[in-house]
C-alpha cells in the first residue's frame, strides 16, 4: 500500500461540509475512472463487475469533524462552533486552521498558564472558547470553517499519528480497492460527505440508490489505558473490527458471522466492536440497502489532533475487504 498517501489523506483540510480539498484531490488521483457525483457531492466510483445483474457500494466518509467561524471578538480573539463530535476538554492549547478567502489562517485555542489560574479553570463548552488568531483576525469571517491542524508523524515501522484519521483511513483503503480489486458485482466506491454531522451524505445517497450488498469501511476508537478492559471498544493491533450493532444499524447474523469466517480462513486478525458503540452511515443506508456490512480500523484518539494507527490493521482491513468486493456475502 503506498503508506505516502496516507499523510496525503490525513492531511487534506476537509472538515464536514468542506470537503472540497479531499474531493479535488481524488478526482485527480481517479483520473480515467467512470466517476459520478450525486446531487449532495458524493463521490461514486464505477465499475464494472461479472455478475451485472447486481450492485454492490463500498462507502468511506471523506469529512472530518471541525468547527465554523461563528464570532469575530474583540483584538485578535474569535469564537468556534464545533462540528461534529468533540471533547471540550481536547482544543485548549491546540493549532487551528481557518480556511479563508485568502487562504488558510493560523490561530490558537486560548488557554491560561498553571502559574496565572485563579483556582479551577471554569467548565467553557467549546463555542464559549477564544481562538486567537494574532494580526490576521481581519482576513477571518463568520461562516469560514477550521479544523484542529496537525501533523503526520511514523512513530515507527509500523505506526502512525495523525489527524482525520476517521475516516480517512477508510477512503485511503476504498481508494486502494478501485485500484486492485476485482469486483464481482458492479460496484460503486463511494466517498461521502457529512458523516460527522449527521450521515447527510449517506442519507442523501439512500434516497437516490439501492444496493444488494454495501461495505461500510471506517475507522473505530481503539484502546485507552483509562477505559477498564469490558469497556474497550477495540484494540489497536488486533486487526480489523467488525461491527455486530452499534448505535446506527444492527448488522444481520450472517452478515457478521460470514466476514467471521472469511477472516478465519484467510489467517487475517479480527475483533468485534463493542456493541452500541458510536454510529456509521449504515444508519442511513441499511433501511433501503439492508445487507450492510462494517469493517472498521481501530485507531487510539479518534477526534483529537493526533491519532495512532497500525499499518498492520489497516492491511489486514484492506485485504478482508478485497475479499468481500471479489466475493459479495450472500
Amino acid at each position: 500500500m503506498d503508506w505516502n498517501l496516507l499523510e496525503t489523506f490525513s492531511t487534506l483540510f476537509g472538515p464536514a461540509g468542506y470537503e472540497d480539498e479531499v474531493r479535488d484531490f481524488l478526482l485527480q488521483r481517479l483520473k480515467g475512472y467512470d466517476v459520478e457525483e450525486d446531487h449532495f457531492g458524493n463521490l461514486i466510483v464505477v465499475r464494472k463487475g461479472l455478475d451485472k445483474s447486481r450492485k454492490m457500494a463500498v462507502v468511506s466518509h471523506i469529512d472530518e469533524v471541525g468547527f465554523i467561524v461563528h464570532y469575530l471578538g474583540p483584538g485578535s480573539f474569535i469564537k468556534l462552533t464545533p462540528v461534529g463530535g468533540w471533547d471540550k476538554r481536547i482544543p485548549p492549547g491546540t493549532r487551528v486552521k481557518i480556511k479563508t478567502d485568502s487562504g488558510f489562517v493560523y490561530g490558537v485555542f486560548a488557554s491560561i498558564p498553571p502559574h496565572l489560574r485563579m483556582g479551577e479553570a471554569a467548565d467553557v463548552e467549546i463555542s464559549d472558547m477564544w481562538v486567537d488568531v494574532g494580526e490576521n483576525k481581519d482576513r477571518v469571517k463568520v461562516g469560514d470553517p477550521a479544523v484542529i491542524d496537525c501533523c503526520f508523524i511514523p512513530i515507527s515501522e509500523n505506526q502512525f499519528m495523525g489527524k482525520a484519521f476517521d475516516d480517512r483511513v477508510g477512503a485511503f483503503i476504498n481508494y486502494h480497492l478501485i485500484k486492485y480489486a476485482n469486483p464481482e458485482y458492479e460496484t460503486h466506491f463511494i466517498f461521502s460527505l457529512q458523516e460527522e454531522a449527521g450521515l447527510r451524505g449517506a442519507h442523501a445517497l439512500a434516497r437516490e440508490r439501492r444496493y444488494d450488498f454495501v461495505l461500510i469501511l471506517e475507522c473505530t476508537g481503539a484502546d485507552s489505558p483509562y477505559v477498564s478492559a469490558d469497556k474497550q471498544s477495540s484494540y489497536l493491533g488486533k486487526g480489523p473490527v467488525i461491527t455486530i450493532a452499534d448505535r446506527s444499524v444492527i448488522v444481520k447474523r450472517r452478515i457478521w458471522k460470514a466476514l467471521q469466517e472469511r477472516a478465519e480462513k484467510l489467517g487475517i486478525p479480527y475483533q468485534f466492536k463493542r456493541p452500541l458503540i458510536g454510529g456509521t452511515d449504515a444508519g442511513a443506508i441499511s433501511p433501503t440497502s439492508s445487507n450492510v456490512a462494517i469493517l472498521s480500523v481501530p485507531a487510539r484518539y479518534i477526534h483529537t489532533p493526533l491519532q495512532l494507527v497500525d499499518k498492520r490493521d489497516i492491511e489486514a482491513t484492506y485485504k478482508l475487504a478485497k475479499n468481500v468486493v471479489e466475493n459479495p456475502i450472500q
